[in-house]
């Protein structure tokens, strides 16, 4: 009949924590609200030691759920999602800007971001086209365009 014992090595490991000179992680149910338990490195008792409260980054890893990062108010998350949004915009802004200096005919042309967008399509297929009959040119004369230029 089989024997239910530990091994011998790990029976000999005692389960009281306070003999331990490293303390194991204070789990809660509680959580974050994001159905996972929360995992406490700290000392979470007043019996704690000295040795307990110290950590050495091999016995105590950091990662993301280690620390709890302070909740933003309302009026944080408005503030960052203004400010995102701004840079958002601004981003945009400098997009259409550059679009106005590199396509020919923009130069003046106010803020009109449709016109800006329909004369940079018609550009671009203009220079498609240009593309299409210079490699037409190359091969009517005998040339040979590699298939990497014809994209």
């Amino acid at each position: 009949m089989p024997s239910t014992q530990a091994p011998p090595s790990l029976s000999s490991i005692s389960s009281d924590s306070s003999s331990s000179p490293v303390a194991a992680p204070a789990t809660t149910s509680a959580g974050h609200g994001n159905g996972h338990p929360t995992t406490s490195w700290g000392a979470s008792s007043s019996k704690s030691t000295a040795a307990q409260s110290s950590f050495s980054p091999v016995t105590a890893p950091t990662t993301g759920f280690d620390r709890e990062k302070p909740r933003l108010t309302e009026q944080e998350k408005k503030s960052n999602h203004i400010a995102s949004e701004q840079k958002r915009r601004a981003a945009i802004r400098e997009g259409f800007d550059r679009l106005t200096e590199l396509v020919p005919g923009l130069e003046g042309q106010g803020r009109s971001e449709s016109i800006v967008l329909r004369k940079t399509v018609e550009f671009m297929r203009m220079k498609l086209q240009e593309r299409r009959e210079l490699i037409a040119e190359i091969e009517s004369r005998g040339g040979r365009v590699d298939d990497a230029f014809r994209r």
